[in-house]
Parts: structure tokens; C-alpha cells; sequence
């Protein structure tokens, strides 16, 4: 099993940044509904706060150099 770093820091209420280990993260908004900026691109996330339920909306996704877009096959 590989060493993994995560860091969470609060900017202001409702800005936090995320540091880990494939870079930070930026997040905007209240609990429950948020924008996540990274170098993976800009989503959106909607859901009830401590229920687990939650929606995830891609708003803008980094395409690769082959002009895919997506996650990597495993």
C-alpha cells in the first residue's frame, strides 16, 4: 500500500482548498451544494448533507492530448 497525503484548509466560509497528492482542489459553496475546481476540470455537487445522497455534474472536463475525455481504463 502507497503513502497518501490529504489536506483539507478552511480559506473563508464556504472556500476551501484541497491539497493531495494529485494536486489541489478548489471548493466553493456551502455543504450540500458546491463547485469543485481541479485540474480534472469544474463539477458541480448537489445533495443532502449527511445522507450520503448526493448528484455529481461535470460542468467542464480537461480532455487528454488524444482529445479523449473520461477517466483511464483500469
Amino acid at each position: 500500500m502507497g503513502l497518501r497525503f490529504r489536506r483539507m484548509l478552511r480559506l473563508a466560509p464556504g472556500l476551501r482548498i484541497r491539497l493531495d497528492n494529485h494536486g489541489p482542489t478548489l471548493s466553493i459553496g456551502p455543504r450540500g451544494a458546491h463547485l469543485n475546481v481541479s485540474r480534472h476540470g469544474i463539477h458541480s455537487h448537489a445533495g443532502v448533507p449527511g445522507s450520503g445522497v448526493y448528484h455529481r455534474q461535470a460542468l467542464w472536463e480537461r480532455t487528454s492530448r488524444a482529445g479523449k475525455t473520461g477517466k483511464k481504463k483500469r
